[in-house]
């Protein structure tokens, strides 16, 4: 009976990790999903729109998407490019990199993150995405300089979608990560939270008309600070 007893434990103990197992593989699902109908839109926009040599590429999400940044940087020496896809994630970002590197940009400014953050996608996954972009431009396009800045911070209490909320406290340790990642990979690391963030962390309220995405003259200040650190 001891010996049966013993057994059933044990028996009883593997199924408990087989479960636990099976438990942690369900919460560590991952959302790669990006090819919308929107991204779809814009990728097949992209396709009929070269890039000319030597260009200036800002590359992300809505909050790249939204700037005007050809009109912003009309005197530069350099072809200015939009890539921004709103919506867009790492997994989305890197899926296009193959047509932008095809035209050797001359710079890249990549700023993504926060709708990986509204996917709950772990921040490991996050960082081996922008890992795996940097590789690739280093590769198919080795002249090109490349610059990674920090995802910007949301305000909460301007959002209405319930996927915005409890986010904002995980962007810095994104950040870290993302910075740490640019560090080993011998490329610029741009922190531009300073710029937009108020003493608590929060997207400034003057400059964003939803929490998350920002007004038109923001992105003058962030060009402003790009010039001042001699980064365009």
């Amino acid at each position: 009976m001891i010996k049966e007893a013993k057994y059933s434990s044990l028996i009883l103990g593997i199924m408990a990790i087989c479960t636990a197992d099976a438990a942690a593989q369900q919460t560590v699902k991952i959302d790669s999903n990006y090819a919308n109908s929107y991204y779809q839109q814009r990728v097949e926009y992209f396709d009929k729109m070269s890039i000319p040599k030597n260009a200036i590429v800002f590359l992300g999400n809505s909050i790249t998407e939204r700037g005007e940044w050809q009109e912003i940087l009309s005197d530069s020496p350099y072809p200015i490019i939009n890539r921004g896809v709103g919506g867009d994630n790492s997994f989305g970002i890197l899926a296009r990199m193959d047509r932008i590197l095809a035209a050797k940009p001359r710079a890249i400014f990549l700023m993504d993150g926060i709708n990986d953050l509204f996917r709950k996608l772990p921040n490991e996954v996050s960082v081996n995405n922008y890992r795996r972009i940097i590789r690739l431009i280093k590769l198919k396009s080795p002249k090109t300089k490349i610059y990674i800045e920090s995802t910007l911070p949301i305000n909460e209490e301007m959002t209405k979608e319930p996927y915005t909320k409890e986010r904002n406290k995980l962007v810095p340790l994104l950040n870290e990560k993302i910075k740490a990642m640019a560090v080993e990979e011998q490329v610029t690391y741009i922190n531009i939270c300073p710029i937009f963030q108020d003493e608590a962390g929060k997207l400034r309220k003057d400059i964003t008309p939803d929490g998350v995405h920002l007004k038109a003259s923001a992105y003058i200040d962030w060009v402003n600070y790009l010039k001042s650190e001699k980064y365009l």
